[in-house]
């Protein structure tokens, strides 16, 4: 998945769909696409400290204002 910094907008429509496809009952796809939302940087920060940085890799999150805000290999120090 690409990791890039959205507009309001932008992130409000991956929120609608997600509500779509959890009334419908795919539970998995709304999750999915909630992880294409950027993830605020003050919460990746948290994941890594609490579950560590290969988690917070593979949870699939976007992670463009982490990587704005604490540089692209933030994870790996």
């Amino acid at each position: 998945m690409e990791h890039r910094l959205m507009n309001d907008q932008e992130i409000a429509e991956i929120y609608r769909e997600s509500h779509r496809l959890e009334a419908e009952g795919r539970k998995e796809e709304a999750m999915a696409k909630r992880r294409e939302a950027p993830l605020p940087a003050f919460l990746a920060k948290v994941m890594k400290e609490k579950l560590g940085g290969q988690y917070v890799i593979q949870s699939g999150w976007n992670l463009a204002e982490a990587e704005t805000k604490f540089g692209a290999n933030w994870l790996n120090r």
